[in-house]
């Protein structure tokens, strides 16, 4: 089965996205709900998605992030452990432009063996070893492409 890594601002634009930008990622999130495909995502999403919500009151949306990013069957969330930061710190070495977060979101994508990370970071798919999706409508065929 395919498996996907969802950035955190794939979630973010689900949630928070004006009109079609958050429209754009739901087919992916209903197709993992589906059981069409896995996702992953680390833990690290958590904490970086609750910030606005927090800080506005929202307790709401922050309740509905915490229900989303929670290990499910269709939904992998990985631990952030010293053998994470490890790897994050390896591809730093390698690639210096790589900021922390985006390192261990990395780092979790290849821990899971991930065929398609998913990101809206225009930066982070330039630096990406996996192959990469914004999150789209196209996200899916591209996951297909990359699966052949």
């Amino acid at each position: 089965m395919p498996i996907v890594y969802l950035d955190t601002n794939v979630f973010i634009a689900a949630f928070e996205g004006p009109g079609g930008l958050g429209d754009d990622v739901w087919p992916l999130l209903e197709a993992v709900e589906r059981g069409e495909l896995h996702a992953a995502t680390c833990e690290l999403t958590l904490a970086e998605v609750l910030v606005h919500p927090l800080r506005r009151g929202d307790d709401a949306l922050a309740a509905a992030y915490e229900a989303m990013i929670a290990p499910s069957a269709s939904l992998s969330v990985v631990a952030v452990d010293r053998a994470l930061l490890t790897s994050a710190a390896r591809l730093r070495a390698e690639r210096p432009a790589l900021r922390l977060p985006d390192a261990l979101h990395l780092a979790a994508a290849l821990r899971v063996g991930a065929d398609l990370l998913v990101t809206r970071d225009v930066r982070l798919r330039s630096l990406s070893p996996i192959p990469t999706a914004d999150g789209g409508s196209q996200s899916l065929d591209r996951l297909r492409e990359v699966r052949t």
